[in-house]
């Protein structure tokens, strides 16, 4: 392959990511004025995790009373903050909470469908995970209607698309990021010269065997940020949970623990009761459960994912690390009770279409990873610690912390993505200069030297990745464990800085370049979890089982010489995120 640039470009705007938040801030960004380019790994609108949520539904958080009159900004903040528990920016949540009811006028005036409820004949209102008032507009295939609206706003406003196409490097010089390098699947090298950067490329769902992010979440953004000199907080706190492993991955809904199904091993042995800590019972440990999908430590739901990880330890999983799921014989008014009647007729006729009929056979499910809640930290107007490099969405830090409401992160793609745009246009003219060429040539020489001898297969290097982390990074964490994750990472770290993977076509060379963005963000999760030795929220250690309060705070992360660097810190307190 012939790794010298075919073209430059020049914009005012560069959008990494084409999810909710990285289409919010690509069409608000035109909107302003400026010359706006959205580059994309897949194609825009179909791939990344807004529109390929493995999700019959999905819920978007608005506290305007609609789902109960005593709901407001007001009490959407003290929820949040009550399950950050310390780990959040107030300032950021504020912002949240009181732009959530505009964003949602803008899901209307966009056309955006929710659920409607068949007895009102108006939205679906659910409560969503870790919240205290029902206040969800539930979506119908997670957050694709609203990838599908914003695409269209982006058409009809003229942003500029490159779609297919991923970024190797930020291109960094003394007065902060003025671009990037960027590799399209047919080979071509872009040089982007861009006033104002913004990353929006979501999570690092690719961490793990099993993921309920699509395959092209791999930890971009944060690796690109990290890189870049950007400071990052709260790397430790991710959602767990339970996915469908066959016939198709799909998501384990809260509210299929509501009817108190049986979760049963390999030997048709129930799971649960066997590690369960004297005084729990399976069924509160289920009720607790149903009230939110990711795995936490915050209740007692917590002991279903940890007799499942056990299980997995003990040997009595599937081949498949995987266990049954058995919802044939429940009792349906406990639906009733709890008010999911409609939400499981969506789910159950959702998997049908994936071939698993629950009223047939168990569902056959494992312990997938799922979103990071923390990223880059940013100020009110997604401004990162480096000039010129802006980030919202799941890339980004501040808005929750250790533990995430549901309907949350739909809702933050479009306020912080709104903000993240606006501040990149309004920095981006007085910011654009070409990039340094020494800069440029640096990045080409790194390219040439990671893919010109290399001979074992890079799939190697993704599987001992998801291995390690799958082992020793989801849900059941303690230092010995993490410690061997952080050797085996740097180690997988060390063969690709030297070319030791064969990347003998631009896919290859894309997954070359994830592979080193997932390493880089394996490291800063799991050292940040060796660091953080106790347990909050979905960061559960068992050699430190409980809430220390001098944590009550988050973790910053910075780049050092030979890998991240750790400290604690309070976001917020020095007014920059």
């Amino acid at each position: 392959m012939n790794f010298d640039v075919a073209e430059r470009l020049k914009t005012d705007v560069l959008v990494i990511g084409a999810g909710g938040a990285g289409l919010r801030a690509a069409y608000e960004a035109k909107a302003a004025g400026a010359k706006t380019l959205l580059v994309n790994k897949g194609r825009i609108g179909v791939s990344g995790a807004t529109a390929v949520g493995l999700a019959s539904s999905a819920g978007f958080a608005i506290p305007d009373g609609a789902g109960d009159p005593e709901d407001s900004p007001d009490v959407h903040y003290d929820d949040i903050i009550t399950a950050a528990q310390g780990c959040a920016d107030p300032a950021l949540v504020r912002i949240l909470v009181d732009e959530a009811i505009r964003a949602g006028e803008d899901m209307d005036r966009w056309n955006v469908e929710f659920i409607q409820d068949p007895k009102t004949g108006k939205a679906l209102i659910a409560q969503g995970d870790f919240a205290s008032r029902p206040r969800n507009r539930k979506i119908y295939h997670h957050g694709k209607p609203v990838s599908d609206a914003l695409k269209r706003q982006c058409e009809e406003i003229g942003v500029d698309f490159l779609e297919r196409a991923m970024v190797l490097a930020l291109l960094v010089g003394e007065d902060g990021v003025g671009g990037a390098l960027v590799l399209g699947q047919d080979g071509r090298l872009t040089v982007v010269e861009a006033g104002a950067t913004v990353v929006t490329t979501g999570g690092a769902g690719q961490l793990f065997r099993y993921s309920l992010m699509p395959p092209d979440i791999t930890g971009d953004g944060y690796a690109l940020g990290y890189r870049a000199g950007a400071r990052m907080a709260n790397m430790e706190f991710m959602q767990a949970g339970f996915g469908t492993i066959k016939p198709a991955l799909n998501i384990v809904m809260s509210w299929y623990w509501a009817v108190m199904p049986k979760l049963l091993d390999r030997n048709g042995q129930d799971i649960i009761g066997p590690h369960l800590p004297q005084g729990v019972s399976a069924e509160q440990a289920m009720t607790d459960k149903s009230k939110h999908y990711p795995f936490s430590a915050s209740d007692h739901s917590q002991w279903i994912e940890v007799a499942a990880k056990r299980g997995i330890e003990e040997g009595v999983a599937t081949d498949e690390e995987g266990f049954r799921l058995d919802l044939r014989e429940i009792d349906s008014s406990r639906l009733s009770a709890a008010g999911f009647q409609h939400l499981w007729k969506v789910s159950r006729e959702w998997l049908l279409r994936k071939n698993m009929d629950i009223e047939k056979e168990p569902l056959h499910v494992g312990l997938f990873g799922h979103a990071i809640n923390g990223g880059l930290i940013i100020d009110a107007h997604g401004q990162s610690s480096v000039p010129g490099l802006l980030a919202a969405g799941e890339a980004a830090a501040g808005p929750y912390g250790a533990d995430r409401l549901g309907g949350n992160m739909l809702l933050n793609c479009q306020v912080f993505g709104r903000r993240a745009g606006e501040q990149a246009a309004r920095i981006a003219g007085e910011r654009r200069r070409a990039p340094e060429e020494a800069t440029v040539e640096a990045e080409l020489t790194a390219l040439r030297q990671r893919v010109e001898k290399g001979t074992a297969p890079i799939r190697e290097a993704h599987d001992t990745i998801k291995r390690t982390m799958s082992k020793n990074a989801l849900v059941v964490r303690n230092e010995a464990g993490l410690s061997e994750a952080e050797q085996v990472l740097r180690e997988v770290g060390d063969r690709l800085r030297a070319g030791h993977y064969q990347a003998g076509s631009v896919k290859e060379v894309f997954r070359l370049y994830e592979a080193e963005n997932l390493v880089d963000v394996g490291l800063m999760m799991v050292g940040a979890a060796i660091l953080r030795r106790e347990t909050r929220g979905s960061h559960y250690r068992d050699d430190a089982p409980t809430v220390d309060p001098a944590w009550d705070r988050s973790i910053l992360v910075t780049v050092g010489d030979e890998g991240p660097v750790f400290a604690p810190h309070s976001l917020g307190s020095d007014g920059t995120g």
